[in-house]
């Protein structure tokens, strides 16, 4: 009698168990990325590999920059940001934002993120404190703020004396372009591609590289979303290094790209050549004592906001 009554209370708990997996489980998965952003996850985006693998819908969403990401998870209406600039999650979590950081999406130099002055300016490295009491556009708190602070420490020019506009990318090219500003900050492969048109970079690729430059973009997620679906994060995190991997290997659909990130395939080419897709290994090390972390620490940013158990490993 005591083995049948087992029986029964271990199946109703099984059952139970089951039961509550399932009703926490998501039947929809809400992705936050950027277009004018290539990367190599996008194939997996347009050909629905997401939602294959993870067995539900994925929507997702474009947003202009990591803050707006931010917003919309707090909102509740974005489970995980893929592509979110490292600053935007770093503001988040110092204002106690339940989010959590669980992949290194890429690393880029100024290919990637720049600052781009007018021609019209006569403004350039050699000079550049002549941003001085001018009109700068620049995305405030993104990734193009940190590289906007950074290229003013190497050109000596003090950001608290310039006029400096809150402009998403777009309307930062725009402005510079119409004559509105002298300098962009700007990220995404068609805006710089808008600005380089009447404009010239303050600092190259090279020059930033070794001035110690570095973009990081990452993969956040709700920590709501990350406790009741374990499986499907996890899930999320190797189609995309699955699709990295592809990529190094060159077995990538240039033409699905181009067109998920709405880009010309020239454009695209370019972009990417300025990104870092790291492995699951080289992101481990990245997260943990490696570039990641230390811009963490860098940043004063409150322990406890990594978690590298989802990386596929």
């Amino acid at each position: 009698m005591k083995k049948i009554l087992s029986f029964i209370l271990g199946s109703v708990f099984a059952l139970n168990l089951s039961i509550s997996v399932a009703n926490s489980a998501a039947n929809e998965v809400r992705v936050a990325y950027f277009l004018e952003w290539p990367s190599p996850n996008l194939e997996e985006m347009i050909k629905k590999g997401y939602s294959k693998a993870m067995g539900v819908p994925v929507k997702w969403t474009t947003f202009s920059n990591g803050g707006a990401m931010t917003d919309a998870m707090l909102a509740g209406d974005i489970d995980i940001s893929y592509s979110q600039g490292l600053v935007p999650f770093i503001n988040a979590v110092k204002s106690k934002a339940p989010i959590k950081l669980v992949d290194v999406a890429m690393e880029y130099g100024m290919g990637g993120t720049t600052c781009v002055t007018s021609n019209a300016s006569g403004i350039t490295k050699a000079n550049g404190s002549e941003l001085e009491g001018k009109k700068v556009a620049v995305p405030l708190g993104t990734m193009a703020e940190y590289v906007f602070d950074e290229s003013m420490k190497v050109i000596g020019a003090d950001r608290n004396k310039m006029d400096i506009i809150q402009m998403d990318p777009p309307e930062g090219a725009a402005a510079l372009v119409s004559g509105d500003v002298v300098m962009a900050c700007l990220f995404g492969g068609n805006s710089i591609k808008a600005a380089t048109a009447v404009g010239t970079r303050l600092l190259t690729v090279q020059e930033a590289r070794d001035a110690g430059i570095l973009g990081i973009d990452i993969t956040s997620v709700t920590t709501k979303f990350m406790k009741e679906n374990p499986g499907m994060l996890r899930t999320f995190v190797e189609v995309t290094h699955e699709a990295n991997a592809r990529y190094h290997a060159g077995k990538h659909d240039v033409n699905a790209l181009s067109k998920a990130s709405e880009m010309k395939v020239a454009d695209l080419k370019e972009t990417l050549s300025g990104m870092k897709f790291l492995t699951p290994e080289e992101t481990k090390v990245s997260m943990e004592n490696g570039n990641l972390h230390k811009f963490l620490e860098g940043m004063g940013t409150p322990k406890g906001n990594v978690d590298t158990s989802f990386l596929p490993l």
